[in-house]
């Protein structure tokens, strides 16, 4: 290295100096918080005889070889730019490593120093992310327009810091500064720096103070070295090197200066005889003033001492109350150990009682009794399904009849009113399906729902669902379908034609049993207690059997909220304040198969509405089976 270096202090000494904000002249309150908290011995008042002058403080803490003599100076300035010293003896070597450092010892955290020429903080990171104005930093790095060491660091931010990188800033606090600079940043300076100034990729640089740079190079850590902390305590050593050399920067002061904050005398008032430190004495004021002081303390101990009885008192009231909550607590466990005593008990006699009747079921005969009903529940499904396929075949047999009605009675004018679509080869919905019109009209001459169901068995000719919505928003008003209503998904089906008759005949059933339910005079007919039991009595005139009425889900899929939100859907305020309901009651327009089309209803008849709201119409919704 080239140049004389500057003349070291004792390796017993430290010091440290810059700016500082507004907070630095309140620094006297508080040494006198942290002297009377016990952290430090005051041994000056700090008293300034003009405010254009420097105050200064001298403090101790610790005893025998721990023990620490220092003096902080404090020199008004404008706005942040207050400018401070902090010298400090130790009775052994300093190290940050087991030492706490003076410029957090006497509190100048709180005001935030910062480097006396640059612009970073010493207590703060000093982030360099996403600058496009990097000009400012070749005079940081280059041209060395600073006074304290400033480490810069250059990592993948989405990871969280070292934890030795944390532990080095909590030891340097108040003497290096700290710049995480990401790779943008670090790029654009370096395209301004020499070779030597650069910032290295995935590694941490200690950029030491211009005046120390021909005494020591910048030390580099890289990051594969992170985690190593014998590598961090040398860069706390070089930092505490570099306080103890300063001699140069804006604020300069030679070695001789430095011991002179501490010993030599200025214009402060002295508070013990001895400057190097001893015992602490309150000297009163010529105003009498000490001791007025010192009345209030004892005034201010004395109500310090009724608070603390205050809250012996509370602190015993309280535990007696938890005494007596554990005394209860001990006898509910004793409570509770007797009831499982006598559980266990009635547990084993059940089980002895459950064994008996098992072995008496596999001598009788209900075992056999619940295979026949298994095996009765297994044709029934059976027979389902050769009824799906039955009313299949009858479709296609009542098309051939009216194209055969169409063709043979033209000539005697009763096709306008028997006839149903004009192309029976179309998969539209067909009004002969629904049955006779002798049953119609048998229902309706009763007065009773048949009236509501013919009325609708004229139904439109449609090839595609979404036209079959629009045929039902205007022939069928008891019902009402919300916005979310896309049956599309249903169409282009090979049992598209089957699903539009059902899912029609199905809405007709709907709109008669809202109609019938909300203008009922006598709300005890049977076939009124709900749709299933409406289907169960007229839905043969609409070839709708009651086992495709489901009024509710199995308890798996009401308790699993992904099941029960596919099934929650808009209702109007009147029908739930919330404005959504689950919509648990369904129509299976298809038994089985791959799509397996449902219809989703909430049964409002007897409500504000009485209506039937359609909550879906389409494949079947996720669920256990589905899934």
């Amino acid at each position: 290295m080239s140049g004389t270096a500057p003349e070291p202090l004792r390796r017993t000494a430290f010091c440290a100096a810059g700016h500082a904000g507004p907070e630095l002249l309140d620094a006297g309150n508080a040494l006198v918080r942290l002297h009377e908290a016990g952290e430090l011995r005051l041994i000056d008042e700090g008293r300034e005889s003009g405010a254009e002058l420097p105050r200064r403080w001298r403090v101790s803490w610790g005893r025998g070889t721990g023990e620490v003599r220092a003096a902080l100076v404090a020199a008004p300035g404008s706005g942040d730019a207050h400018a401070f010293w902090v010298y400090a003896e130790a009775a052994r070597p300093w190290s940050l490593r087991d030492q706490v450092s003076p410029v957090q010892k006497l509190g100048l955290l709180a005001a935030r120093p910062r480097d006396p020429r640059g612009a970073y903080s010493l207590t703060e990171q000093n982030p360099l992310v996403e600058l496009d104005d990097v000009d400012f930093l070749v005079h940081t790095f280059d041209e060395g327009v600073r006074d304290s060491p400033v480490l810069v660091y250059n990592d993948d931010f989405a990871r969280p810091l070292p934890p030795e990188l944390l532990r080095f800033r909590n030891a340097t606090r108040g003497l290096c500064g700290l710049l995480p600079a990401d790779d943008s940043v670090r790029d654009r300076v370096n395209a301004l720096l020499p070779p030597a100034r650069r910032i290295p990729a995935r590694a941490a640089r200690l950029y030491l103070p211009p005046w120390w740079v021909d005494h020591e190079p910048d030390p580099v850590l890289p990051r594969g070295r992170f985690h190593r902390a014998g590598e961090w305590r040398k860069l706390v050593d070089a930092v505490l090197r570099a306080s103890s050399w300063r001699a140069g920067g804006a604020i300069r002061t030679t070695g001789d200066a430095w011991q002179a904050l501490l010993f030599d005398p200025m214009h402060d008032r002295r508070v013990t005889a001895d400057t190097r430190g001893g015992a602490l004495r309150w000297l009163p004021a010529a105003d009498d003033g000490g001791a007025r002081v010192l009345r209030d303390r004892l005034s201010a101990a004395a109500g310090q001492e009724d608070t603390a009885r205050d809250q012996a008192d509370s602190a015993a009231r309280a535990l007696d109350e938890r005494s007596a909550a554990a005394e209860r607590a001990r006898r509910r466990e004793r409570r509770s150990a007797d009831s499982r005593r006598r559980l266990a008990e009635l547990v084993g006699r059940l089980r002895s009682e459950r064994d008996e009747a098992e072995a008496l079921l596999r001598r009788g005969s209900v075992p056999a009794a619940w295979r026949v009903a298994r095996d009765a529940e297994l044709e029934s499904a059976l027979y389902a399904e050769e009824l799906d396929a039955a009313e299949d075949r009858l479709l296609l047999a009542r098309r051939r009849v009216a194209a055969l009605r169409r063709t043979t009675g033209a000539g005697e004018g009763a096709g306008s009113s028997d006839a149903g679509p004009s192309d029976a080869g179309q998969p539209e919905v067909d009004p002969s399906d629904a049955g006779t019109s002798d049953a119609g009209t048998a229902d309706g001459e009763l007065g009773g729902p048949g009236r509501a169901v013919a009325a609708a068995d004229a139904g439109p000719a449609v090839n595609r669902f979404a036209d079959l919505l629009d045929a039902a928003h205007r022939a069928l008003p008891a019902l009402r379908f919300g916005p979310q209503v896309d049956p599309s998904e249903l169409d282009g089906h090979h049992r598209s034609a089957q699903w539009l008759r059902r899912t029609w005949n199905v809405l007709v059933l709907l709109d008669s049993y809202a109609r019938e339910r909300a203008t009922a005079i006598d709300h005890a007919r049977p076939d009124l207690r709900g749709f299933a039991h409406f289907v169960r009595a007229h839905g043969g005139a609409r070839g709708i059997s009651p086992t495709l009425i489901a009024s509710g889900e199995t308890e798996l899929v009401v308790n699993t909220p992904r099941y029960r939100n596919a099934r929650t859907f808009p209702v109007p305020v009147e029908v739930d304040p919330s404005g959504r309901a689950f919509f648990a009651a369904h129509v299976k327009i298809e038994r089985s198969g791959g799509v397996a089309p449902r219809l989703h209803y909430y049964d409002d008849t007897r409500g504000r509405t009485a209506s039937v709201h359609i909550g879906h119409l389409g494949p079947h919704l996720p669920s256990p089976e589905t899934n």
